[in-house]
Formats: C-alpha cells, sequence, structure tokens
C-alpha cells in the first residue's frame, strides 16, 4: 500500500478555492458545499483506509520521495448520485514523510477540456499551476 496509515493534515489549495471550489459554491446549495468540503476534508484524513476502496486512485506514486498524486471519487451532500457517478473529483498530493495532503483540484467532469483524457487535463493543470509537483506527472 502506498498511503501510511496516519492522520494526516489536509487542506486546499488556493488555486482550487479559486478556480474549482468557486464553480461548486454557485452550483450547489451553499451548505451543501460546505457540508462536501468538510467531508473530504475529514475523508482524506484517514486517507489509508480508503485507499482499500474504489474511491481513490492513484495518478502517480513516487516511493524514492515518499509522494504521490490520488483522485478521489465524491458527491456533493444532498445529491442522490454516487460519489464515481456523479464526476465529482479531487486530485490530491500527499507526503507519507509529512503526513500532509494538498488538494490541488476540485472539478467536475464537465471542467475537463473535449479532445484530451482526464488524466491529461489533471497531469496539464499540475504542470502549470503546481511547479513543486511537476516531476510526478
Amino acid at each position: 500500500m502506498f498511503i501510511k496509515d496516519i492522520n494526516f493534515q489536509v487542506h486546499f489549495s488556493l488555486y482550487s478555492e479559486k478556480y474549482f471550489c468557486k464553480d461548486f459554491l454557485k452550483k450547489y446549495n451553499k451548505k451543501h458545499w460546505f457540508i462536501t468540503k468538510q467531508s473530504i476534508q475529514d475523508s482524506l484524513e484517514r486517507s489509508c483506509g480508503l485507499q482499500k476502496t474504489s474511491l481513490i486512485d492513484i495518478i502517480k506514486f513516487s516511493q524514492e520521495d515518499d509522494i504521490g498524486l490520488f483522485k478521489f471519487d465524491f458527491r456533493v451532500a444532498g445529491t442522490s448520485t454516487s460519489p464515481k457517478t456523479s464526476g465529482n473529483r479531487v486530485i490530491f498530493a500527499l507526503c507519507n514523510k509529512t503526513g500532509k495532503i494538498t488538494i490541488l483540484l476540485v472539478y467536475g467532469k464537465d471542467h475537463c477540456k473535449k479532445g484530451q483524457t482526464e488524466t491529461q487535463w489533471i497531469l496539464e493543470h499540475i504542470k502549470i499551476n503546481f511547479p513543486e509537483y511537476k516531476k510526478y506527472c
């Protein structure tokens, strides 16, 4: 397994807040979005247990640096769709050494460009906006 069995410190990057969370806030009820955001943080704090489910996918992991990029499926509170079928995702960087998780992107499938795979779109955003994680793309 790639994720240590510890409680992680989770925070949203300024980029995710400015460009993505804002969209969810407009699209969904404010109360539901805040509940969802807290739920994402709470879930990712205990990522080790989640890695055994289908809700987390590994994008890239460096055993040398003990850092990885992961995708987490979620649903917005108050909706009836499952996390997988909702198309809502969180991309996060996890460092086992520091015990920190940085949420890089929070998006729905409608954020992705047409003509690109979802993974290409994710890696392009990370390379451009998060130079510290570029080498993991």
